[in-house]
């Protein structure tokens, strides 16, 4: 579209494209989410069964039949976990040689550089000096004098010279030594060997990418061509100049390094044809500035308005209106509980929410799903030793309505309730973020799982009890010895998140299984989470071993990008 354009035009366009790369879209998407991602309205985990029912009872108390006879699944081998490292080591073997080649490219350049003599007379310094004059470079450029057979290049950043070979100018006239010194000024004004390096990193960054590599053959075809209008326009004589080019082309024997702006480059025939023909390119109308402002403000604008709209975007069940305000209780009480005596409990109730002894920690970590200690930050000092007592109530209108949700969406939005009760009630403002922290990833062990594969029963309508009996998605603690029916692999994983022992990092779940599972786990205590919030004594078993040799499965410590909510503001309500 820009071929009747001067050149400069286009290698504008090209750089950009080049240095866009530097900035990808999922970093432009991400800046765009920080902008418009709620805090209120979004959980950072799925609101868990576990979390709703079994941490506010915390767990039911029913005596349940030990199972046995579990039948052992061999889990089938997964993807290797060393297929991303290996991939890292590729990448990083393709940036070190596109990086090495550069480096020993500037080295030779560096290396002629200190070998040449400094030159401060002659027709080519009296050339370089009228040139510099025309095209407004006040400190003068050092012409050094190059016994190899290098074209005549600019070489260096920051404080360039002028890179001559010796002998050269007895093949050329006053006019085309003026031409070839115009040309290399221009490289100097138009800074090429700073845009060139940057273009380095982004091939040596980018090296796997062919459109990179394209772009690098179409940034040193428009950064000659430009050079080659610049000098026309200077009135240099055209066939001085297109002569200029092809002696030096058949004088020196070496083209020039990536790292060095010369004469030769691109397509010669395509550039003594436009230096003949005096085709410097037409300049830029309305509508082509228009259309090239447009495309830079949409190659950046695009990926951050995607960032906005994914940011603002909720999983369905969790969507409570498009455009209205947040869901809220119709009546809520919150009071200080000083009873020093521990336990606590954490829950849905028949007509909304309900807490007693909870602590504000308790109570985000219900709201916005958060499996860790270390997936909560900023939360006061008395986040965790001041203890509430909450009661609450939702509308007749929404009490309707909730009949005709799932169990699931019931739990979603009573947190989306609870998170507008704490931005209300304890003034919480808070964003969420991704870091990389510690996790432990719950994988299949040797020899393969020993749970058993069930099909659920199906849930009954809504507002209606389930039959005595019916296998459902469950967690009950007899003792020691937590017995499940039925229950997701994936909120097993969420669930282990709360165990002491494991410091409350975040379990993920790199099983691979999916559906529901009958299974017993003896002889372990979770700590804190079995309702006191001093630290509890030692499991008989640790969770680490009953894993292992009770469920075929195993714990591995890794480091995985996880969300975390970062408190901003909280205070202490006041009592009503």
């Amino acid at each position: 579209a820009l071929r009747a354009n001067p050149a400069r035009v286009r290698y504008s366009v090209w750089m950009f494209a080049s240095v866009k790369f530097l900035v990808p879209f999922a970093l432009l998407a991400s800046l765009g989410a920080q902008w418009a991602r709620p805090v209120t309205g979004r959980l950072i985990g799925s609101a868990l069964y576990t979390a709703a029912d079994e941490i506010g009872q915390p767990f039911q108390q029913a005596k349940a039949a030990p199972m046995r006879d579990f039948a052992t699944i061999t889990h089938p081998a997964h993807l290797p976990q060393i297929v991303p490292a290996l991939l890292l080591l590729v990448w990083l073997t393709g940036a070190a040689v596109v990086l090495a080649r550069w480096a020993l490219a500037w080295r030779g350049a560096a290396s002629a550089a200190r070998d040449a003599v400094p030159t401060f007379e002659g027709r080519e310094v009296e050339a370089l000096r009228r040139t510099e004059r025309s095209a407004g470079i006040r400190r003068p450029i050092p012409l050094l004098v190059s016994s190899r057979a290098v074209e005549p290049g600019i070489f260096g950043i920051m404080r360039p010279v002028l890179l001559w070979p010796a002998g050269i100018s007895e093949q050329l006239t006053d006019a085309q030594i003026e031409a070839v010194a115009a040309h290399e000024v221009e490289h100097v004004r138009r800074r090429d060997n700073l845009t060139s390096a940057v273009h380095m990193l982004v091939e040596a960054l980018f090296w796997f990418h062919p459109a990179v590599r394209w772009m690098g053959a179409r940034l040193v075809e428009e950064r000659e061509l430009a050079c080659d209008e610049m000098v026309v326009e200077q009135s240099v004589p055209p066939e001085a100049y297109a002569e200029s080019i092809l002696k030096v082309c058949a004088f020196c024997l070496e083209p020039p390094a990536p790292c060095v702006s010369g004469v030769s480059g691109a397509d010669l025939k395509k550039r003594i044809l436009r230096i003949m023909t005096h085709r410097s390119g037409a300049g830029l109308n309305f509508a082509r500035r228009f259309g090239l402002c447009a495309a830079a403000v949409l190659a950046i604008g695009l990926p951050m308005g995607f960032g906005v709209l994914h940011a603002l975007q909720a999983p369905a069940e969790l969507v409570h209106a498009s455009s209205g305000p947040p869901p809220t209780f119709e009546v809520a009480s919150v009071k200080p509980n000083h009873d020093s005596r521990p336990g606590r409990m954490i829950g849905m109730a028949p007509t909304g929410f309900t807490a007693k002894h909870a602590s504000l920690k308790d109570l985000i970590g219900f709201a916005y799903g958060i499996r860790g200690d270390d997936q909560l930050i900023g939360a006061p000092s008395w986040a965790n030793s001041e203890f509430f007592d909450i009661e609450t109530k939702v509308s007749e209108v929404d009490l309707e309505a909730g009949k005709k949700l799932s169990m699931e969406q019931k739990r979603n939005q009573l947190c989306l309730m609870l998170q507008s009760l704490l931005a209300d009630r304890f003034a919480l403002k808070a964003n969420i973020e991704t870091r990389e922290l510690p996790v432990y990833a719950l994988v299949v062990a040797k020899g393969g799982i020993k749970m058993k594969h069930v099909v659920p029963d199906p849930l009954p309508p809504p507002g209606t009890p389930p039959p005595p009996g019916a296998h459902l998605p469950r967690l009950m603690k007899t003792g020691d010895q937590y017995t499940a029916t039925a229950f997701p692999v994936e909120e097993f994983s969420h669930w282990l998140s709360h165990f002491d022992e494991l410091g409350n990092h975040v379990v993920v779940n790199d099983t691979g299984l999916t559906g529901n599972y009958d299974f017993v786990l003896s002889g372990v205590g979770m700590g804190s989470m079995e309702g006191n919030h001093e630290a509890s004594d030692e499991p008989a078993t640790s969770i680490f071993t009953a894993l292992q040799e009770q469920l075929g499965l195993k714990l591995e410590p890794r480091k995985a990008p996880v969300e975390v909510l970062i408190v901003d503001r909280a205070e202490q309500p006041s009592a009503n």
